[in-house]
């Protein structure tokens, strides 16, 4: 309905060829677009604890990856001024202000009650999700000493997009922070009631659960409880235990998992509520001999019950044999979420245990171990092979700070590579120092609560914005 292309500013966006939309349809077409179709995070897996480099592969790590791998002063190459993840969270931004702008003024007829209400709540919530990824990746984590600190520009309408352009100002973090609370609960009014469209959509549940990953982030426990639980009532885990038969199909277990049949292409999939970010096939840590591979600590993290007792050890494992060729050019790892031949897969944005760990955490957080221990075992009894399940009782922890060790070891498990987490969570759990080793072996380190948590603001903002401050290096 309308169309777009980039320009070297604040939102990369610019009309150049459109129809005027007329109708709430016209409009729905409009926000459909705007949702991300490209990815937007999956670069920020390389920086994390999760990640390190197969340099035996024989495959060399793409020249663009690099600078994430070792948590570069700037993610872009020389002679670069746009940032990608910057240009197409904000081009989001814009749609959903584009349809916040008319549906301000408009009345709807009765038969388009409905439709407005379904299309308005999306554009609420896409704006939301995409200034809490702007927020999270550019500025730093959500804190009382950290609210006055910059954040990022804020438009909250597209009327005249060349407004946005020049001169931009970094809000506060704390008013960005209230402006995606303050959308989230503008959808969720609006979303109640009304039936999913699709796992490409914001809906009343993928909204609920977002806004438990809001609350966390923040530090409303109960809220994020409250709305962690919401979900869970309406999406329940999936037993893995039935996939047991289709790998009992195979030959081996190595084979049950490959280039045409995903981790996702199981009952798994049910779990998912929402897919963004675009096409995960071919994504960097999926190929036996990738350059970049999971960590081995990540596979480990599996294996607490032994070999082979959890089914989320075959997201991870790439079955090479240690100290064998195949071994060390595999690495014992692999992504094996995805498939890559026979057809197409998105990235995960939302699933269902992330309620699950959500809830769990926030109940550890208020010294309510017992209630967290009891997620926590919803979980494995969905995730252990039945015969080998054995659930966690109080006595097997030390303390609460034991247990909450543990909700976080299960969210890193069940939330890798979903959604850009694992370095959002390593941000808000006290941004500890990580090291990478590298080509020749040189260790890159970024040192606890470095400057390099924050991305930089890109050099076409600056451009635009000369007064506007940048994040220290």
């Amino acid at each position: 309905m309308i169309a777009f292309s980039g320009c070297q500013k604040l939102l990369d966006i610019k009309p150049v060829n459109s129809m005027m939309p007329v109708s709430v349809k016209d409009y729905e077409s409009i926000l459909i677009g705007g949702y991300p179709r490209t990815d937007y995070y999956f670069n920020t897996e390389l920086m994390t604890d999760n990640a390190y480099a197969n340099l035996n592969s024989g495959n060399a790590p793409a020249k663009a990856h690099e600078p994430w791998f070792v948590w570069a002063s700037s993610m872009l190459a020389d002679g670069v001024k746009t940032d990608a993840y910057w240009g197409a969270l904000y081009k989001s931004v814009f749609y959903a202000n584009t349809v916040l702008d008319n549906f301000a003024t408009r009345t709807p007829l009765p038969e388009e009650k409905e439709l407005y209400e379904k299309v308005k709540g999306e554009a609420y919530a896409l704006r939301a999700y995409s200034y809490f990824y702007l927020v999270n990746w550019y500025a730093d984590v959500y804190a009382t000493a950290n609210l006055q600190l910059p954040g990022v520009p804020m438009p909250l309408t597209a009327v005249d997009v060349n407004v946005n352009t020049t001169n931009n100002v970094r809000q506060p973090i704390g008013v960005v922070w209230k402006q995606i609370v303050s959308d989230l609960n503008e959808a969720s009014v609006l979303l109640a009631g009304k039936s999913a469209t699709s796992r490409f959509r914001f809906s009343a549940n993928t909204v609920a659960l977002f806004k438990a990953r809001v609350s966390l982030f923040m530090g409303d426990y109960q809220a994020a409880i409250e709305s962690a639980t919401a979900v869970m009532d309406a999406s329940p885990l999936t037993d893995l235990n039935g996939i047991q038969a289709y790998i009992d199909s195979k030959n081996s277990p190595s084979q049950a998992f490959t280039y045409d049949f995903g981790f996702i292409d199981t009952d798994y999939n049910k779990e998912i509520l929402f897919f963004t970010g675009g096409k995960a096939n071919n994504n960097l840590f999926y190929y036996n001999a990738a350059a970049f591979k999971p960590t081995e600590e990540l596979l480990n993290l599996t294996k607490r019950y032994g070999h082979l007792t959890d089914y989320r050890q075959y997201i991870f494992e790439s079955w090479g044999i240690p100290n064998t060729i195949d071994g060390i050019t595999k690495g014992l790892t692999m992504y094996c979420m995805y498939a890559t031949q026979s057809r197409d897969s998105y990235y995960i944005g939302m699933k269902a245990s992330e309620a699950f760990v959500t809830r769990a955490e926030a109940y550890a957080r208020t010294n309510q171990g017992a209630l967290a221990i009891a997620d926590l075992n919803m979980i494995l009894q969905k995730r252990i092979k039945t015969a080998n399940y054995v659930p966690l009782k109080m006595a097997d922890f030390a303390d609460n700070d034991a247990i909450l060790k543990r909700v976080l070891e299960e969210r890193r498990v069940e939330t890798a590579f979903d959604a850009g987490l694992r370095w959002l969570d390593l941000r808000r759990l006290g941004k500890p120092e990580i090291q990478h080793s590298y080509k020749n072996g040189v260790i890159y380190t970024l040192k606890k609560n470095d400057p390099r948590y924050l991305l930089q603001i890109p050099p076409s903002e600056i451009n635009n914005s000369p007064d506007m401050p940048v994040n220290p290096r």
